[in-house]
């Protein structure tokens, strides 16, 4: 059973958007929900060494480099958005990994990232 505490921090930092991404598992998966909401919203964001938004575009330029991981860059995106995060700094984030992870997962990154730049983040 998910902490009450830890589920509403959880949707606190990426809406319900991200929560309701971890909900399409929970029937095939409910430990690794569990651990995410423990995890993320329990510990590591509530370190406050990086505030959000710099911890946002970390999170996003690492899924963004590692290709493939679509859903959950769409959720960070939208994350960064919904705390402050312009769309012109998401942009020279991923810019920044075409340098070492490659022109194609940028340009696939970009095609994720943009439409969400014209639509308010829920």
């Amino acid at each position: 059973m998910t902490d009450p505490a830890h589920r509403a921090e959880f949707e606190r930092i990426f809406g319900t958007t991200g929560s309701a991404v971890l909900e399409r598992i929970r029937a095939h998966s409910p430990r690794l929900v569990e651990h995410v909401y423990g995890y993320i919203a329990g510990n590591l964001y509530q370190d406050q060494t990086l505030d959000l938004r710099t911890r946002e575009l970390g999170v996003i330029a690492a899924l963004a480099a590692q290709g493939g991981l679509g859903e959950q860059l769409g959720v960070h995106v939208t994350t960064a958005l919904r705390n402050g995060v312009s769309p012109a700094e998401i942009v020279a984030a991923i810019e920044t990994v075409a340098t070492d992870a490659g022109i194609p997962r940028a340009l696939n990154a970009l095609f994720i990232a943009i439409p969400l730049f014209e639509s308010p983040p829920p």
